[in-house]
């Protein structure tokens, strides 16, 4: 019987709902916007990606994690600078936004990235109980709210892009959908009162999480902005578009394995090593079989429909972004194996493996678009920008093995059932394509 309070059942729902609504959004919205205004959301996400990024501390992984992540100290210790966080994040902006804007040439930038900083207080402001959530294992509080926001800011979008035929209506959805988080946020656990707080103590463990955290988040900048950087100075804008649109095809999939690992995964995984470290791999691997199942099943599958999709869902101008979306499938794979082994070490108290292991994907990346392009082209770019996990996931796995910490068998089950599912998805979409197409 399914259990429909249950952590994995929320999960999937609501992110199967949210993975629907963000498509019937592309499908709309790219007949009532120019393909410039995508553009600059674009820029706007990206621009707010890195400084947020720049200034990640590790507030959520601490609370999770932390003996004591539930004291009101540590609560309103990590609320405080949070807030403080985001207040800066957001005059960083503002006063950034002119020179951003100078800089992609889109004087249009400058005015829309100084009403965006507002995202920074809102979020800043949004109380800690979503946290809780995730540690208290009731992640439905997040799932559903998630969606909630996310369907109410769609249908403002929606109706405002059919008025104003401009980026407005995106970029007004989406402060629509940050205040609403930050509203609701306050409706769970309102037994826990949020104080202007800095606790020494808490301060102290903050920042001795953060001194593996902060540098691993700069690298992940540098990785996940590389190819956006270089990007435009090798190809049009055209072909940025079609990369655009099938990254936001692919993202729903990324966001539901980094979802899963970091709300639901990585917090079962933490409590087993708390309760007894001597069987918590076991445990991990066993008791969550159909949320292995389910982070590779997705992207599996879609590596094989991935042209079939488009070409339904899009006019014959944005055929080639099944060929991207191919490759941004094979990325999608190789994620949930990346985070099953950042799980278990870092649960294990091997903060700084994330770090290393992004090293590592900042040195495999910066030569490979390069080496791909000039040998391959555009595809060799695309392809081998989408490996750079393969490196940081083979070392993963060599330092498990090392520690004791993997279970080849059920990596080996994992494997074989993604090359099954891709196999049978792409056999499934090409008899389709000869019978309707």
């Amino acid at each position: 019987m399914i259990n429909v309070k249950g952590e994995l059942f929320t999960t999937s729902v609501s992110f199967g709902a949210m993975a629907v609504l963000r498509l019937v959004s592309s499908m709309v919205l790219t007949r009532l916007l120019y393909p410039e205004a995508f553009g600059i959301m674009t820029m706007i996400s990206s621009v707010v990606f890195v400084i947020e990024m720049m200034s990640d501390v590790g507030i959520v992984g601490l609370l999770i994690r932390h003996e004591k992540g539930d004291h009101p100290t540590y609560l309103n210790t990590m609320w405080t600078v949070r807030l403080m966080r985001s207040c800066s994040n957001g005059v960083l902006l503002f006063l950034a936004a002119p020179w951003v804007a100078e800089w992609y040439d889109t004087p249009a930038l400058a005015d829309a990235l100084r009403l965006f900083s507002l995202w920074f207080l809102m979020f800043g402001l949004e109380s800690v109980s979503f946290i809780l959530a995730v540690r208290y294992k009731n992640t439905r509080v997040v799932n559903f709210t998630e969606l909630f926001c996310l369907l109410v800011s769609t249908l403002f979008s929606i109706a405002y892009s059919y008025q104003s035929r401009d980026y407005h209506g995106i970029l007004y959805g989406m402060l629509l959908n940050r205040f609403l988080n930050t509203l609701i946020s306050y409706r769970f656990y309102p037994e826990h009162k949020h104080r202007l707080t800095l606790d020494k103590t808490a301060t102290k463990d903050l920042f001795h999480f953060a001194k593996f955290v902060m540098p691993s988040s700069m690298i992940t900048l540098a990785v996940s902005q590389y190819d956006k950087i270089i990007f435009l100075k090798l190809f049009d804008l055209k072909l940025l578009g079609l990369y655009s649109l099938a990254s936001n095809l692919s993202a729903p999939l990324d966001g539901l394995v980094t979802k899963i690992s970091r709300t639901l995964l990585y917090p079962r995984c933490a409590e087993y090593f708390r309760e007894d470290p001597s069987t918590f791999l076991q445990r991990y691997y066993t008791e969550n079989t159909k949320l292995h199942a389910l982070l590779l099943v997705l992207p599996a599958a879609l590596l094989g429909v991935a042209t079939l999709v488009v070409d339904v869902l899009y006019d014959s101008r944005y055929a080639f972004a099944g060929v991207i979306l191919q490759a941004f499938a094979v990325r999608s794979i190789i994620l949930p194996f990346s985070s099953t082994a950042e799980d278990l070490l870092v649960a294990s108290g091997r903060t700084h493996i994330q770090l290393i292991g992004n090293i590592i994907r900042l040195c495999y990346l910066v030569p490979a678009v390069f080496i791909g392009y000039h040998f391959f082209g555009f595809e060799g770019f695309i392809y081998f920008a989408m490996l750079e996990m393969l490196p940081t996931v083979l070392y993963y796995n060599w330092v498990q093995s090392q520690l004791g910490l993997i279970l080849f068998r059920y990596e080996g089950l994992r494997l074989g059932f993604v090359i099954a599912t891709a196999f049978l998805s792409f056999g499934a979409a090409e008899l389709l394509r000869r019978l309707f197409l």
